[in-house]
């Protein structure tokens, strides 16, 4: 079978055209053209993002100053509470007793000889007053002579000896038997050394996230390298609490650095309730749940 020769449409067109005009040139050499500029264009891309990553990654890498925090967990020494010795109160004077009005009472006694005999009291002399050897001026009284005596040996009651002190509220590494288990750590369960180690190197990355943004504040400043201390207790229910920046002594920029490490510890214990891992609270002998304190020495490095 013979081969037909199809049309284009660019025959079809200008097939009754003046095709030396050049609109047919242009139609036919159109696919071509826009094919050149497409390749044209997407190679301009290409060579631009080209050129941004490699000025990111291999120009400004020279230039870029390498950060890291180094974190150790240390145990904080409670210190003993030293009994009291009990101190005898001092027993109080006894306050002197209120003068009591008294009346004299003589019962007649037969005699041979007559001796003058003073009368007895009437009534209403003796009324409100005390039988007595005396007549005596003073306060009314019940019928009652000054206040009854302590019953005993005379030295009066002892007060009860004070409560013993209450236990500690918060324990060390060294003072529990189970050691507190970080997410993540639960494969060292038992390992009170390998847990600590495990614990130390997760809030490393942790603080290492947070305070990314301090190697700013050091350039600034131009520091190279701070030092601080925080302290916090993991509850018995598993929650980092009463954070506490322990400032020290140095340049500047320690204080600073344990500012924003307190924020970070913080933010921190925000981040491991909305996960909704806690951390696994120490425990004793016994196997109830205690708080566990612990130092945080934290050092930043700017290289």
């Amino acid at each position: 079978m013979a081969e037909e020769n199809y049309k284009s449409l660019d025959d079809i067109v200008f097939e009754k055209r003046n095709q030396e005009y050049g609109a047919y040139d242009l139609r036919k050499s159109q696919p071509k053209i826009l094919t050149k500029s497409f390749i044209i264009g997407v190679g301009i891309i290409l060579l631009t993002t080209l050129g941004i990553v490699l000025y990111n990654t291999v120009f400004t890498r020279a230039d870029k100053e390498e950060t890291f925090v180094d974190v150790t967990l240390t145990d904080v020494d409670i210190p003993d509470v030293p009994e009291e010795e009990e101190q005898k109160p001092e027993e109080p004077e006894p306050e002197p007793e209120p003068e009591i009005a008294e009346v004299r009472v003589v019962v007649p006694e037969p005699k041979k000889d007559v001796v003058k005999e003073e009368p007895m009291a009437s009534i209403d002399e003796m009324k409100d007053k005390v039988i007595g050897t005396e007549n005596k001026e003073g306060d009314a009284s019940s019928g009652i002579k000054g206040k009854s005596e302590p019953t005993g040996s005379g030295e009066g009651t002892k007060p009860a000896p004070p409560p013993p002190p209450p236990p500690p509220q918060n324990f060390t590494a060294r003072q529990v038997k189970d050691m507190a288990i970080y997410p993540g750590c639960e494969k060292f369960k038992g390992d009170k050394n390998k847990l600590q180690s495990c614990m130390q190197q997760k809030l490393t990355l942790e603080l290492n996230d947070q305070l990314s943004d301090f190697a700013q504040v050091m350039a600034d400043n131009g520091d190279a390298k701070a030092v601080t201390r925080v302290q916090f207790v993991i509850d018995k229910t598993g929650k980092i609490i009463q954070i506490k920046a322990m400032e020290g002594g140095g340049p500047a920029i320690n204080k600073k650095l344990a500012t924003e490490s307190e924020k970070a510890m913080q933010r921190i214990s925000q981040r491991l309730s909305a996960r909704g891992k806690p951390i696994e609270p120490a425990k004793l002998d016994d196997g109830s749940s205690v708080n566990l304190v612990f130092v945080l020495p934290v050092t930043y490095n700017l290289e």
